[in-house]
């Protein structure tokens, strides 16, 4: 079996299939380190998401705020979407902690557009909220970024 590298989706691609695509396989190959470190160090500062669960809903301590297992996390192209459960005498929901991958938007490269895709996805939202569309529960903008 002829070497071949791991990519993003979980498959893998040898040489000879790599140079048949049109894209930047050498790139591609080191997002599953990214993505697995990244989501060692989300999970690490499971902690601090849930402290600022707590503070955007106003939660006492006795109430419950859980960050759901990796498992359960929901990955896109560019974002990670980490359940929180959240129990209170007032409040019950699953929510999702939403959080950018640096290595997917190139920050290493271009410093800032982390900073820029959060930027235009607030505005986007407070749009959408003046369409009565959307609920938002908090903005954690910067805190997100902090984590990163």
């Amino acid at each position: 079996m002829p070497a071949a590298l791991e990519l993003d989706n979980g498959k893998h691609i040898t040489y000879e299939l790599a140079l048949k695509k049109d894209v930047n396989i050498i790139n591609e190959a080191t997002y599953p380190r990214a993505r697995r470190r990244l989501f060692q160090k989300l999970w690490d500062q499971r902690a601090t998401i849930q402290a600022l669960v707590r503070h955007h809903l106003r939660l006492r301590d006795q109430d419950a705020c859980i960050v759901k297992a990796e498992s359960q996390w929901i990955r896109g192209s560019f974002n990670v979407c980490i359940p929180v459960e959240v129990r209170s005498a007032s409040f019950n929901k699953n929510l999702i902690f939403r959080c950018p991958m640096p290595h997917k938007l190139a920050e290493a490269k271009h410093p800032g557009t982390i900073d820029e895709k959060l930027s235009c996805e607030v505005g986007a939202y407070v749009w959408m909220l003046s369409m009565r569309i959307v609920r938002s529960l908090g903005g954690a903008i910067q805190a997100v970024r902090q984590l990163l």
